[in-house]
């Protein structure tokens, strides 16, 4: 016979992970059975946690993967003695052999009897026990600090929010920098600096900061950079995480629930974001006898949705945004002038930017 207690809290958020590569173990939900390779032939295996016959015995039920697809029969391995079990994990490579480890959690916290609240099993037997969220939500793994092995994070609504946990690649597991103190947060994973290691952006209710409500990117060495914040927790937002101006770096989009308005976030490649639209003013060599072509928007903070627009035209000739959004300088005939100047606008949600445009007319 195999059986399970679960949990009474039910979880009903979801998670999404930008701009990583998916890992070959997948898990992470209370109750859901692990998909890893367990025994080091390169076939994912599934693996359930639960209680085995016999007084308070946890165990994991094993369907070893076969190459054409599907299962082997299960066979049940325990491993503790506990009043309850443990009932949610992932599974990486924590060591240097082929097979991977299960680290293993309580939804509602270890029992008494346990003194740590992840354990590692190794071959089916608990290896080593870590101090982690009390009572996760969701389990997961990502690289966060670009070495080349997935780490662990976990997040909770019970007020300790998003944390991290540095795989050593010797069977040890240590606090990462990572980490965000708030309740119930909605995140996505992306690697927003471009160093190769996972960073996260988290919008988050009841924090532990200077704000009651707000977003936050909390990079790879811990760097938190706020992009909204309300101290009253009046508003509070969703995120996404996307490359919304098609340059490859990843950039944030938050939705307020107060108002529904968008705001974007250019991502710079650096660690730091700059609200959408933002215009840059522009040095420009043009002809003074033929119409150029100006890619003001070059050097902007834009989208493919931002709006070009003349606000203030030139002196000593016209200027015309095209469908792509350059702008076409025209000289008037016959003018001398060897400097001109205009002023245009980007517009986007209800947000705008003006910068000038400085020109040196070549004759």
């Amino acid at each position: 016979m195999w059986g399970r207690r679960i949990a009474t809290v039910v979880v009903a958020l979801t998670v999404t992970t930008i701009g990583m590569t998916a890992p070959a173990a997948q898990a992470g939900w209370q109750d859901e059975p692990i998909v890893a390779d367990v025994n080091g032939d390169g076939i994912a295996d599934r693996n359930t946690l639960g209680f085995l016959p016999g007084p308070d015995q946890c165990g994991v039920l094993v369907e070893m993967g076969l190459p054409g697809g599907g299962y082997r029969p299960a066979q049940s391995y325990p491993y503790l003695s506990a009043l309850y079990c443990p009932d949610m994990g992932v599974g990486l490579n924590l060591d240097n052999d082929p097979a991977l480890e299960l680290a293993v959690t309580w939804f509602a916290g270890p029992p008494p009897s346990v003194s740590e609240t992840l354990l590692v099993l190794d071959d089916f037997a608990v290896s080593g026990g870590f101090d982690t969220i009390f009572q996760p939500s969701y389990i997961g793994t990502a690289d966060f600090d670009g070495d080349g092995r997935q780490d662990i994070y976990e997040w909770t609504d019970q007020g300790h929010g998003f944390s991290t946990y540095l795989n050593t690649g010797t069977g040890a597991l240590v606090p990462g920098p990572v980490k965000y103190c708030s309740g119930r947060p909605q995140y996505q994973l992306a690697d927003f600096d471009r160093d190769g290691a996972m960073d996260v952006v988290i919008a988050y209710a009841e924090g532990c900061g200077s704000y009651f409500t707000g977003v936050v990117v909390v990079l790879d060495d811990g760097t938190v950079v706020d992009l909204q914040g309300d101290v009253g927790g009046d508003d509070y937002w969703t995120v996404a995480a996307t490359d919304v101006n098609g340059d490859t770096i990843m950039d944030v989009v938050t939705t307020s629930d107060l108002t529904g308005a968008q705001t974007i976030f250019i991502g710079t490649g650096t660690g730091t974001f700059v609200p959408a639209p933002r215009a840059i003013r522009d040095n420009s060599r043009v002809s003074g006898v033929r119409a150029t072509g100006i890619p003001v928007l070059a050097n902007d903070f834009a989208t493919g949705r931002t709006k070009l627009t003349i606000v203030t035209p030139p002196t000593h000739g016209t200027v015309q945004v095209t469908t792509g959004r350059t702008v076409i300088y025209r000289p008037y005939p016959n003018q001398q002038a060897r400097s001109d100047r205009f002023v245009y606008r980007l517009t986007e949600g209800g947000r705008s930017s003006n910068a000038g445009v400085s020109l040196r007319i070549a004759h």
